[in-house]
């Protein structure tokens, strides 16, 4: 349908040999992960579904959203990981800033819109730009 939006979620298993780690790699994660708070930055245009995607994290459902006009912040818990996500509004004007927020960042969702055919360029060019500052600032 026109104008509809379709977000898709994809999830990611890390696999490797759990031998040898004492009492398996569930509970190594646990303890490695469990009392620290990871800091989550989802990027994206704006429109593309950010503040879907981090509602649909937190609540479990989709929500009705607005525009964000500087960011928003959510703690999600999962199992015994909590993470601290950060929404950033994704408007020409509010983009230079994501910088200000790599720092302490433990994951980077970037978030396209696929059914976006006009700014799929944009969006594309926004991510390199962001992989290449983001890089610099860890160096």
């Amino acid at each position: 349908m026109a104008g509809m939006a379709t977000v898709s979620f994809v999830y990611f298993d890390i696999i490797f040999d759990c031998s040898t780690f004492p009492g398996g790699l569930l509970s190594y994660f646990r303890n490695l992960l469990g009392s620290r708070e990871m800091r989550i930055l989802i990027l994206g245009l704006d429109g593309a579904g950010k503040t879907t995607i981090l509602y649909r994290l937190q609540v479990g459902e989709v929500v009705t959203t607005i525009p964000t006009i500087g960011f928003n912040v959510e703690q999600v818990t999962y199992k015994n990981l909590k993470f601290q996500v950060w929404d950033l509004g994704g408007q020409t004007s509010i983009r230079p800033y994501w910088r200000c927020y790599y720092s302490n960042t433990d994951a980077i969702i970037y978030v396209v819109d696929s059914a976006d055919k006009d700014r799929i360029g944009i969006s594309k060019d926004e991510l390199i730009y962001m992989l290449r500052v983001s890089i610099l600032l860890c160096c």
